[in-house]
Order: C-alpha cells, then structure tokens, then sequence
C-alpha cells in the first residue's frame, strides 16, 4: 500500500476536478495526483490559490507551462492543499519518488 494512503483518513479516487472544487471550499484538505497534462490543472491554479491554497508539482514547484508549435504537453504530479502546513507533510511524504 503506497505511504500517503495510510496516512489519510477517507482517501477518495476519480474525483478529477472535483476534488479540486472540494477543496477550495475546505471540505478536503489536500488532492494529490500523478500524470496530469497542462490542460487537466492549469485552470485550478487560480481557483486552488484564490481561496488560500497552495498547488505544486510533487517537489513544491510552481506549476506553469508555455504553450507553443514545439511544446508537448508532458506529464505533471500534482499536491494541492488548503494550507502550507499539510501541503508541505504531504510534500516530505512524496519525497521518496
């Protein structure tokens, strides 16, 4: 069983932008995701940080991506979290990747 499921109490999977809309009304404290394109999160990105949150990849990086004819949209993992304390445990949890 993969570390962070153990350390969650109710861990909720195929949520997709759900997730994400729960959590920037506090009901959920943090959405973690693997393999995310451009497309999937770029627009929570000022949702997540409007209402207080934090987002980043999985080593605390600003999430951003410039679109162009040469660009591919590559593979992104993703923590969002309602406050910089859980995000940054949930950011020591994912180190071993």
């Amino acid at each position: 069983m993969p570390l962070i499921i153990v350390q969650v109490k109710v861990p909720l999977y195929g949520c997709d932008c759900y997730a994400y809309a729960l959590l920037a009304s506090g009901f959920v404290d943090l959405v973690v995701e693997s393999g995310l394109k451009p497309y999937d999160f770029l627009s929570l990105v000022p949702v997540i940080e409007g209402a207080g949150g934090i987002i980043t990849d999985w080593q605390g990086h600003q999430l951003s991506w410039e679109a162009s004819p040469d660009s591919r949209a590559t593979s992104f993992n993703i923590v969002a979290a309602g406050d910089k304390q859980i995000h940054q445990q949930a950011l020591d949890t994912l180190e071993w990747q």
